[in-house]
Order: C-alpha cells, then sequence, then structure tokens
C-alpha cells in the first residue's frame, strides 16, 4: 500500500492536471492561470444551465413525488461519460505513456501499477463530472432545501461514482490489449485493439441506452410515475445497478436508510475494486509487455520501387503527408486525433440500428427541411458541427506542442517556417475533411436530407474546417506546450485544443443566429457564411504567415 501511494504521488505530480505547475518564468505562469481561468469562464454557463435545470425539474417533478429521476438521470448519464471516456484514457495512460519502460523492471506488483494508473484516471473523470453532474447535484440541494448530510453524502457519491464504469472500460481494454503479446507486429496490434476497444465501447453504450429505454411500455412508465414516493428510481438497474443505492442515498440523506445505501454503495465499489485488481493481476502484464517493441519489414525493392519512392516531391505535400503519418502510426495520437474522425459516422448508425423506431420519428425531418428557412438552419448547423469536428481531432491545435523537446529539429530542417506551419494545419484540415465528409454520407444514408443542401453543407464546412484549422494552429504557436513524458499529455493534456474546441463552438454559432433571427433563406445563409468565413480565413492565412511565423522564431525547446 505504500509503494502504491508513492507511485500514486509520483503520477499525479507528473501529470499537472491544470496546467498550473509553476514554471521559471513569471510571464508564462500568468499565462497558464489566465488560460485556466478563461476555460473556467467559458464553462460556466453550460454549468449554470445544468444547474438551473435541475432545479426546475425539482419544482415539477417534486409535484408527483418523482424528484428522484434528476439524480437518477444525473448519475446515469455521467455513468455513461465516465465508461465512454475512460476507454480512451485506460488505452492512452495504462498502455501508450512511456513511464511503462521505467515502472516494468522496478519491484512492483503489477496490482500496484495498476491501481497508480486507475486512480490517475480518475482524475480525469472527475473534471467530465464536474462539469455535468456537480451543477445538479448542486441545483437539486438547493431546490430541495437540503442540510448539510446531503452535500456530505453528494461529495462521497461524486468521488466514488466514475470506479465501476471505469472498471468496466478498464477490463474491456486490458482483456483486448491482453491478446498484444500474441501479435507479431505489436505497434500495428496496438491501434487494431485500439480500435475494437471503441467499438466495443460505442455498442455497449448504445445497448445500454436501448435497455433503459425500452425496458417498460409508454402505460407501464405512466403508471409507475403515478405510484410517487419516487417508485420510478427504485426500477433502476443494468450496468451501473448500484446508481439506485446513490440516489437512496441522497434522497433519503438525513435518516438511516440512507446512511445504509451510501454504504452499500461503497461497498459495491469497494467490491469491484478487488475483482478488478484480481483480474488485472493475471491480464495487465499480459497486454504491457514488449509495448515498446516494434516490427519492421524487410524487403527488396526493385529499381523501379527505388527511384518512385525517392522522386523530389512538393515540399508543402511531403511535410503534410509526414505529419500524417507521424499520427497514423503514433498510437496516443491515432487513438485521440485518427479514430474519433471515423466515429461521429457510428454515433449516428449504431442508435438508429439497434432502434429502427427511431427511423419514423426522422422522417419528420424532410418536412422541416422543405421549408427554407429550415434548410437554412440546417446549412447553418451542418457548417457549425463541421468546425467543431474539426476541433475535436485536435490535430492543428497540438501541432507544435506534438513536437515536444525535439522542437529544435524544425530550425534545422530546410524548410521555411510558413511552410512547417501550412503543412501542420493541412494535416488538420485533412483529418477535418474526413470527419465532416463521413457525418454527411451518414446523414444521408438515415436522414432524409437532399442532395443540394448535402453539396452546400460541404462547401459551407470546409470555410469552418480552415477557421478551427488556423484557429487552433495560432493558439498552440502562441502557447505551445513542448514539455511532456508521453504523446498523450501532447493532445489530451493540452488546454490548447479545449480552448480550440470552446472558439469553434462561439464563432461558427454566429451564422446560426443570422439565419433565426434574420428569417435567411439557404442561400442567403451559404452567402453570409462564405463572406464572413472567407474573409477570416484569409485574415488568419495572413496572420500565420507574418506574426506566426515570428512566434515559431521565438519557441525555444
Amino acid at each position: 500500500m505504500n509503494r502504491y501511494i508513492i507511485l500514486t504521488r509520483i503520477m499525479l505530480k507528473n501529470l499537472n492536471l491544470l496546467n498550473l505547475r509553476p514554471v521559471k518564468s513569471g510571464k508564462s505562469n500568468i499565462k497558464r492561470i489566465l488560460i485556466t481561468l478563461l476555460i473556467f469562464a467559458a464553462f460556466l454557463p453550460m454549468m449554470l444551465g445544468i444547474g438551473n435545470l435541475a432545479m426546475s425539474g425539482y419544482h415539477v417533478l417534486s409535484e408527483i413525488r418523482q424528484e428522484g429521476m434528476i439524480l437518477g438521470i444525473g448519475f446515469s448519464l455521467s455513468s455513461l461519460a465516465v465508461f465512454f471516456f475512460g476507454i480512451f484514457y485506460v488505452m492512452s495512460f495504462f498502455y501508450y505513456s512511456r513511464d511503462i519502460e521505467s515502472l516494468l523492471p522496478l519491484p512492483l506488483k503489477p496490482s500496484e501499477i495498476l491501481l497508480a494508473k486507475f486512480t490517475v484516471t480518475l482524475f480525469y473523470e472527475y473534471l467530465t463530472e464536474a462539469i455535468f453532474l456537480a451543477p445538479i447535484l448542486t441545483g437539486f440541494g438547493i431546490a430541495s432545501k437540503a442540510g448539510p448530510v446531503y452535500y456530505l453524502y453528494s461529495i462521497l457519491l461524486f468521488i466514488a461514482l466514475p470506479i465501476l464504469p471505469l472498471i468496466y472500460a478498464s477490463v474491456i481494454s486490458m482483456s483486448v490489449m491482453g491478446f498484444t503479446g500474441l501479435a507479431k507486429n505489436k505497434d500495428r496490434f496496438r491501434i487494431v485493439g485500439g480500435i475494437a476497444a471503441m467499438i466495443l465501447a460505442v455498442a455497449i453504450n448504445t445497448y445500454i441506452t436501448k435497455l433503459g429505454s425500452s425496458s417498460m411500455s409508454a402505460r407501464e412508465l405512466q403508471e409507475l410515475l403515478e405510484q410517487g414516493n419516487n417508485s420510478y428510481v427504485k426500477t433502476m438497474s443494468g450496468i451501473f445497478f448500484s446508481n439506485r443505492f446513490a440516489v437512496m442515498a441522497l434522497l433519503n440523506s438525513e435518516a438511516l436508510k440512507g446512511f445504509v445505501n451510501l454504504i452499500l454503495f461503497v461497498l459495491i465499489c469497494i467490491l469491484f475494486i478487488m475483482l478488478f485488481i484480481s483480474l488485472g493481476e493475471s491480464i495487465y502484464f499480459k497486454g504491457v509487455a514488449g509495448m515498446s517493441e516494434a516490427s519492421a519489414k524487410r524487403r527488396m525493392f526493385s529499381e523501379m520501387e527505388l527511384e518512385r519512392s525517392s522522386k523530389q516531391k512538393p515540399t508543402l505535400s511531403a511535410y503534410t503527408i509526414k505529419e500524417l503519418k507521424l499520427l497514423f502510426r503514433t498510437p496516443a495520437y491515432f487513438m485521440n486525433c485518427i479514430l474519433m474522425n471515423f466515429l461521429y459516422p457510428v454515433f449516428i448508425m449504431l442508435p438508429l440500428l439497434i432502434q429502427p423506431d427511431e427511423m419514423k420519428e426522422l422522417q419528420t425531418l424532410g418536412t422541416y427541411i422543405e421549408d427554407g428557412r429550415g434548410s437554412a438552419v440546417v446549412l447553418a448547423a451542418a457548417f457549425g458541427i463541421s468546425a467543431f469536428i474539426t476541433s475535436t481531432n485536435g490535430i492543428a491545435a497540438s501541432a507544435i506542442s506534438r513536437e515536444g523537446s525535439n522542437i529544435f529539429t524544425c530550425k534545422y530542417l530546410p524548410v521555411s517556417y510558413k511552410t512547417q506551419i501550412m503543412a501542420k494545419a493541412l494535416s488538420g484540415i485533412s483529418m477535418g475533411v474526413v470527419g465532416t465528409l463521413s457525418m454527411l454520407l451518414a446523414a444521408a444514408a438515415f436522414l432524409p436530407v437532399p442532395a443540394y443542401l448535402l453539396l452546400l453543407s460541404a462547401a459551407a464546412g470546409s470555410f469552418g474546417i480552415v477557421f478551427s484549422s488556423f484557429a487552433g494552429i495560432l493558439i498552440d504557436l502562441s502557447f505551445p506546450k513542448l514539455i511532456w513524458d508521453n504523446e498523450q499529455k501532447a493532445v489530451k493534456q493540452n488546454f490548447n485544443v479545449v480552448l480550440n474546441m470552446l472558439i469553434s463552438i462561439l464563432i461558427p454559432g454566429i451564422p446560426i443566429f443570422i439565419s433565426i433571427a434574420l428569417r435567411f433563406t439557404v442561400w442567403m445563409t451559404f452567402l453570409a457564411i462564405a463572406l464572413i468565413f472567407g474573409i477570416l480565413d484569409l485574415l488568419l492565412y495572413s496572420i500565420l504567415s507574418t506574426a506566426g511565423v515570428r512566434l515559431f522564431e521565438r519557441i525555444d525547446a
């Protein structure tokens, strides 16, 4: 236990989760703090909105004595979010981090390494909870005029809630990655295994949602709600069955029943942790052993192949291809930057394939699109989604940070700074195009969207893709995160990515507001997007070509 605590403390120290660790330069400290405060301020309206929604829901549901539904829904959605994001975090922290090579030779048990990494991953999940679950717990407490015991229980449940879904995510990942030792091409299998774990997580996520929505008919649900006395909470089951005890603990926080349910919830968490340790002892090292190994094929090139492979290419395209190859071949970058672009269609298709009845409801979208204003709003929304998809892959917003301590090599390459910047931006643009087109193709397959609107959406989305990529690399040039010990930190622990996401949400909201407020037609909306963001994209290109180059020159590893 002592070694586990020491190892966890060291990992958390290196984690620097909120990017607030002091550095030598005072200006750098101020920048880090300002960025963190800016991100908090950006999420604050959403958190307040969730809290107000919980308070409003309480006043409505308390009339029929079903206010526990607020907590039940909050716990269920939080558990699903922890489970889904947990797959990403587990794959990155358990298998792709560079400290694995240093930890394996040490006199540490697999359970100690596993528990330390599990604890570190929990801290990431607490950030997710802080945004979505904390406002619900606070809003419910204010609306119900709860006492101090309620808030004490809320804190304990906030800490313990992610344990069960994160264990599920860890077991799935370890089960898949346990076959790594059997594969000849280990580096390729790590990527394939990550994809398999992702698809499995999405499928399970969707199946759980289906079970929750189809477990009872509308009439049975109505009869259940009419019973009052928080009868709906008592029906909560599924793989997150422990959430039922968490809800009952808060609803009865002032009584002995609440304490008993809290103890039951904690005991379930402890039991699953013990099972997790037992399972991890047997399969974790099988998957993590040899993770640093790489394989390569040796073959003779013919004279024609050698000539073709050594043929000179334009500098910009060659450097862009180099960036893309690095993203595809590095497992942590592939999981966090590339794979997400292909998962968005899965998010659309899986629920529709599992629940075909939902297709009937989507047919009403065709009537809305036939209206000129409806198609204008859809076009503006498609533009905003394109910008958001590009920002979520984090390619442009971490392009400089991913160089890490090797940034000095960029200084000696016989390639201009402008070309390097544009090549990095193009790698983000290209994957943004892939993500947007995959979404549009999925929409064309399942939604009644006319062909002209799909083409206009693709054209309008290109402006959002370029804007998000240029803005992301400009942010990363201004605040590069060059000090990291594994690739995961360069992307997932880089607040430049979050900042770019916020900008890509707020700025593209302009055409959506304009199309609704001014009652624009679809063509007027397209022209407004092309005019506004065409100018913004040209302006950002000019800034990157001048000020961006100067920022690149001043970067020092």
